[in-house]
């Protein structure tokens, strides 16, 4: 009982934590796709739409997803607050990827194993290696909730019986219009009333899958990502390495994570042959738990397949919006491993298992967080520049011009409330006035990258510039939030960016406890300011909304398509 209750402890730790990482580092501002909440919110706000229309707005095609759930979110907060926050929907991420781990535990109870055994599926699973579904609103709300939809349907699957199964078809359509890969999840169920030779079920179900495919498909716009693949290689890779990409932290992340991936999936062929063995009237020892198991694997395989099938041709599909399955997958087969071998339940195994994934989880959390961070920052600059400028640099140049018909009234109508800025311009312009030189040299310096990205025309060439200095100010502990301030000497338009520095060595952080080294580091595209002669400064924020600033000893000379330093 003892060892119960502080194994309970230690899983409920690592959630927690996880969850206040999220929220700590989740901001109420929209981002890309995000957009598509405020421009169906706008034309809904309009009024007139009706019955009929308000349908159509809902189940429209955007990037081949129909996302009507979390369009339907957007409405129902909107209609009870009057805006959408976009934070909370952060929340409800979380909510469901707690959720779907809880049914990975309700599986893992049917084992009658000690609850010891199932503390590395927390470490393994609450991390931030899925950092785009855990900290991106809408990208976050669409996974999470097909995915929660998806193992709901299974629970009601195993129940059995006929209004079980038609919650199970209801939860399969809400994922459906989740997600584009919602659909799949009427062969995952299928597949688990394939399993007990249940035809009738799964009949049913294949009905239903074929009624809920028309209406997708009714009025289906395909996107521009989706084209076949050009190599086998790449496609096997992609295959693979979308359920192995868990393994993606270490280096050479593909070839890692197609191993993995092969390794898990060889694994899951063999369980099912097991389950096969009903079909061949032999024996089946299947244990309680592994055909939900195996149901919930089949969705992500189907749609490792789908989507390596149609995505991979722009090269590997290994991308932390699609790594909550590779996260699921590795959990998975770990629990199965623990069922079907006595091995893995070795003490020595075990305790060995157990450090791997600790250590994992630690190591996820040390090379995600800059990236995370930098993400928090940008978003709270953005706050600034939106309500200062109509301006962000979350994003390219083009979306927003492109989504201005609807952002800009968005905003004003008060469709989406930002939180308040972290600093005001009139209170930045007083301190480049107070500040009228710099008081060191600050080894300032502009780095460019030349970036290749594939689309469907062939390759787009880019590229991208990065002001930094590794020298100073100091470096910045793990919490607050560092800017660049950019203030146009001609039009004394003010200017805020993320400026968090880069990650210091793994060296220094176990010796020293300093996670970033000095200085920073801020990312421009070609367009992203206006051409002109820009004074700069460093602003620190702490968490209590103590503020530093420092005037810096150069300016930033932008031509339009590059920069340099003056």
């Amino acid at each position: 009982m003892k060892s119960r209750f502080l194994s309970g402890v230690v899983i409920c730790l690592v959630i927690l934590v996880y969850l206040f990482y999220n929220f700590y580092y989740s901001v109420n501002f929209p981002y890309q796709d995000d957009f598509l909440l405020i421009q169906f919110i706008e034309v809904v706000s309009q009024g007139g739409l009706g019955v009929l229309g308000l349908i159509t707005e809902l189940f429209r095609t955007f990037n081949d997803h129909k996302a009507v759930v979390p369009r339907l979110i957007a409405l129902i907060e909107y209609t009870i607050t009057g805006h959408l926050n976009f934070r909370f929907y952060i929340v409800l991420v979380s909510i469901n990827v707690t959720f779907i781990f809880y049914f990975i535990y309700l599986q893992y109870k049917k084992t009658r194993l000690p609850l010891y055994y199932f503390i590395p599926a927390a470490f393994l699973y609450f991390q931030p290696l899925y950092y785009d579904v855990s900290g991106w609103a809408l990208n976050g709300m669409q996974h999470s909730f097909l995915t929660a939809f998806t193992v709901s349907a299974i629970i009601l699957a195993s129940r059995r019986t006929n209004l079980s199964l038609y919650g199970a078809m209801l939860c399969c359509f809400l994922a459906t219009f989740t997600h584009g890969n919602g659909i799949l999840s009427f062969p995952a169920i299928i597949f688990y009333f394939l399993c007990f030779k249940d035809f009738k079920r799964a009949i049913i179900s294949g009905g239903f899958m074929i009624l809920c495919l028309v209406i997708y498909l009714a009025g289906y716009e395909s996107g521009q990502a989706v084209s076949l693949p050009k190599d086998l290689g790449v496609f096997f890779s992609s295959l693979f390495g979308f359920i192995g990409s868990a393994m993606s932290l270490w280096a050479f992340p593909e070839l890692l994570s197609a191993i993995w991936g092969a390794v898990i999936i060889a694994f899951m062929v063999y369980i099912v042959w097991r389950v096969a063995a009903i079909y061949f009237n032999k024996p089946v020892n299947v244990k309680p738990g592994t055909a939900e198991l195996l149901a919930l694997f089949a969705f992500i395989f189907i749609t490792s397949l789908v989507i390596a099938l149609f995505r991979s041709w722009a090269g590997s599909t290994i991308a932390s919006r699609f790594q909550i399955y590779a996260s699921l997958s590795t959990v998975m087969f770990y629990i199965l491993l623990l069922d079907y071998s006595s091995f893995f339940r070795r003490k020595a195994v075990f305790y060995t298992i157990t450090a791997l994934s600790v250590f994992y989880c630690v190591y996820s959390y040390y090379k995600f967080t800059g990236t995370v961070a930098i993400k928090r920052t940008t978003y709270l600059a953005d706050v600034y520049n939106w309500k200062t400028n109509r301006n962000m640099f979350s994003v390219e140049k083009t979306i927003i011009r492109n989504g201005s018909f609807y952002l800009i009234p968005g905003y004003e109508k008060g469709f989406f409330h930002l939180p308040e800025p972290v600093v005001e311009r009139d209170e930045l312009d007083s301190m480049f006035n107070a500040n009228a030189t710099a008081a060191r040299n600050y080894a300032l310096y502009v780095e460019d990258w030349d970036i290749e990205r594939v689309v469907r025309q062939g390759v787009e060439h880019l590229t991208a510039y990065f002001v930094a200095s590794n020298a100073a100010p100091g470096g910045k502990g793990l919490a607050g939030d560092r800017f660049l301030v950019l203030r146009d000497q001609k039009t004394r338009v003010i200017h805020l960016l993320n400026a968090n520095p880069k990650i210091d060595s793994r060296k220094e952080i176990i010796t020293k406890m300093h996670y970033y080294k000095a200085g920073f580091n801020t990312f421009l595209r070609e367009d992203d300011l206006v051409p002109g002669t820009y004074d700069m400064g460093i602003l620190d924020v702490s968490n209590n909304g103590q503020k530093t600033f420092y005037k810096l000893d150069k300016s930033l000379f932008a031509s339009g398509s590059a920069y340099s330093l003056k």
